[in-house]
């Protein structure tokens, strides 16, 4: 274990899993503000928040399942940082995993306010600040992963390589 570096050799970490589990923790951060506003016109309601006119909601209000799928997806960088810290060896490189599954969360807080998530027209239900926080926090999980992959150097050679 000694020559190994010791139980925990945080040194090992890159910018990668550091710059991975801060956009982790910004998109954890996230789901607590507000996601939705609602205007002023009556019909202005989240049913699934439970809130009317002039209100917002954070994540966990809207969502019942997308919430916890992004919690899951925050330990991501961390289990990462874990096995990196220890000095596992990987079947994988290292970040593939992060870059994957900040690219999933990006797509999914993506779809779920613009894309398949846009009420009709007068509704009047906007997004804040939050919804884009989250959007840039899952972003950088990706772009941590991507970075961490990108500068990993394997011995081993692709398939019919010499």
């Amino acid at each position: 274990m000694e020559e190994r570096g010791g139980y925990l050799a945080l040194s090992r970490l890159s910018p990668g899993e550091l710059g991975g589990m801060l956009a982790a923790l910004v998109l954890l951060g996230s789901l607590w503000l507000p996601w939705f506003t609602t205007s002023g016109n009556p019909n202005s309601k989240i049913n699934s928040a439970h809130i009317g006119a002039n209100s917002s909601a954070n994540a966990w209000q809207v969502y019942h399942f997308l919430d916890w799928v992004l919690v899951a997806a925050c330990a991501a960088p961390f289990i990462l940082s874990w096995i990196i810290a220890r000095g596992h060896k990987l079947a994988w490189k290292p970040g593939e995993v992060t870059m994957i599954v900040g690219i999933t969360a990006f797509v999914l807080v993506l779809c779920n306010g613009i894309i398949l998530g846009k009420p009709k027209p007068g509704i009047e239900i906007g997004l804040d600040f939050g919804y884009l926080v989250a959007l840039l926090a899952s972003l950088g999980m990706g772009v941590a992963g991507y970075v961490r992959q990108s500068f990993y150097q394997d011995d081993q050679k692709p398939p019919g390589v010499l």
